[in-house]
């Protein structure tokens, strides 16, 4: 018997289910790291945008002031210091001209002052239009934003934003998600963590997030509140979500590998290994002893578990889907022994039909293609048994209606069995009547059982029908049948299934009279031959 693996049944579910959390959970954090990306990104922009208009609004001051740069300093004095007064975010208005600061918004001054540009300011006469410095010409400990507009090449106006202004900005923009924001001009930077510069490499070490505008760059990176947060939110639907795909997956997984699937594949991989074997069984003409024919019957060879029965396998390749193929292997192999041409002429080979083979006319074109002329010679019996079902009553008809038209002779096969019996005999039409080994007398005493097939055997009888008697063990069995003037018969007493080689020989040895082997060759198209799903011989 083909062992199933329970404990592999469990291990591969365990490692599906285990796997898809996995998978489930891992999507989750991706949702989470993305929903935070989003948000840090949101959190960027506004940052950048706050800082954006304080220097907007600078420049745009700055601007305003350019039409006094190379005017005296007595002149325009009270102008530039009420533009540094009134205006937001200034320390401090500088007027620049050949490269010296001439006139402030910070002091009064009548004379110009004419101080050399700080050396930290210089780049801005070569291009450079904005600058984070450590400090401005009188307030030298605290940052400022240093803004240049041009008028020349030597001339222009310089501003300073207070940094005070931009830390504030900086930490106003930080809600609870960050961690820290940065403003970043060159290699210097200002944070949210206080008005002082840092490197620029180190004050943005971690940053998730870097946005880069036309004057600075702004970062920042989020605190672990972000994501514990998004976690508390999203954990419990990935969960809930995972657990349900987890248990359905499950559950298909535990279903695949269990003892149906795995025969399931057992069986579609023995026939694509041509692991399934025809074994004959021969039926007696009693009156005679000679032997008149031979049921077909598929073995399994199975690598592992050796010789497996038909009960074994029969049902479940018939539930899966799997029957017409495994026919087709039958056929085949009957259709390469049989057109050998080595049993008597005349010899019935016969088949046995599923269910499924009733439903439509594919058994009809595989009998044509792999049996074809050989019924002239080696007449074909397909058999039905009552154990079935058959659900489509009028197609069930049509088959067995063309069958008998290409001179096929059908067979009600296990009569007795179920409860089937009399309604078949009256929606059908059979050439044949096989009794159940069930309704074999086992003793000269067993009164009950002999009444029950004298009872079968005279309603054969009254319709017109041959019966072959199944699961004939003994000679008082056979006696009985004789007595009757039943025509066949098989079973043990006669035969066990037994390979073609040796049924050819069997047939020879029981020829009786009136029968002459064919030697010649016969068309090599393809015979008829049964599966027998339940029956051991």
């Amino acid at each position: 018997m083909i062992q199933h693996s329970r404990v592999v049944q469990w291990l591969v579910t365990g490692l599906v289910v285990a796997v898809t959390l996995a998978v489930v959970l891992f999507l989750g954090w991706l949702r989470i790291y993305h929903m935070s990306q989003s948000i840090l990104q949101e959190e960027a922009a506004r940052q950048r945008d706050a800082l954006e208009r304080i220097v907007a609004q600078a420049e745009s001051t700055l601007r305003g002031a350019t039409p006094w740069v190379g005017r005296s300093c007595s002149e325009v004095s009270t102008s530039l210091q009420a533009a540094g007064t009134l205006s937001p975010y200034f320390r401090s208005i500088w007027l620049v001209s050949r490269g010296q600061l001439y006139c402030s918004s910070v002091i009064r001054s009548d004379a110009a002052l004419n101080m050399p540009l700080p050396a930290d300011l210089v780049p801005m006469l070569t291009g450079t239009r904005t600058l984070l410095v450590s400090g401005t010409p009188y307030v030298r400990e605290t940052p400022a934003l240093a803004l240049y507009v041009p008028t020349s090449a030597t001339d222009g106006v310089l501003g300073f934003v207070d940094g005070i202004y931009l830390t504030e900005t900086l930490h106003s923009v930080k809600s609870s998600d960050l961690a820290w924001t940065a403003m970043t001009v060159g290699n210097v930077a200002l944070t949210s963590e206080g008005p002082r510069l840092e490197s620029a490499g180190l004050a943005t070490r971690g940053a998730q997030i870097s946005l880069t505008s036309e004057h600075f760059t702004t970062s920042l990176a989020g605190s672990p509140s972000l994501m514990r947060s998004l976690a508390a939110s999203q954990v419990p639907i990935f969960l809930s979500f995972g657990g349900i795909v987890a248990f359905l997956l499950g559950v298909l997984t535990f279903r695949h590998f269990g003892p149906a699937q795995f025969m399931k594949r057992q069986i579609a991989h023995g026939i694509k290994r041509n692991e399934f074997k025809v074994y004959y069984q021969p039926v007696m003409e009693l009156a005679t002893g000679r032997c008149a024919g031979a049921e077909a019957l598929m073995r399994w060879h199975h690598p592992v578990a050796g010789l497996v029965r038909p009960d074994a396998f029969i049902p479940i390749a018939e539930d899966n889907g799997l029957i017409i193929e495994l026919t087709r292997s039958l056929l085949r192999q009957i259709r390469n022994d049989v057109a050998k041409g080595a049993l008597p002429q005349g010899f019935h080979i016969g088949i046995n039909l599923a269910e499924r083979h009733l439903r439509d006319t594919t058994i009809i074109h595989d009998i044509e293609r792999y049996y074809g002329t050989l019924n002239n010679t080696y007449p074909m019996v397909a058999e039905i048994t009552e154990r079935y079902v058959i659900r489509d009553t009028a197609a069930a008809r049509n088959v067995m209606a063309e069958l008998q038209r290409r001179g096929i002779e059908t067979a009600l096969d296990d009569f007795g069995a179920e409860n089937n019996s009399i309604g078949y005999l009256k929606r059908y039409d059979f050439n044949y009547l096989k009794i159940d080994k069930e309704f074999l007398p086992v003793t000269e005493d067993d009164v009950v059982t002999r009444n029950i097939c004298d009872s079968i055997i005279h309603l054969a009888e009254r319709l017109d029908m041959t019966i072959v008697a199944e699961g004939v063990e003994n000679e008082m069995q056979a006696n009985y049948l004789r007595g009757r003037n039943v025509t066949y018969a098989q079973g043990y007493l006669f035969a066990r299934p037994i390979a073609f080689d040796e049924l050819v020989q069997y047939a020879i040895a029981h020829a009786g009279t009136g029968l002459t082997a064919v030697k010649t060759s016969v068309p090599a198209r393809a015979p008829m031959t049964s599966l027998t799903p339940r029956k051991a011989g």
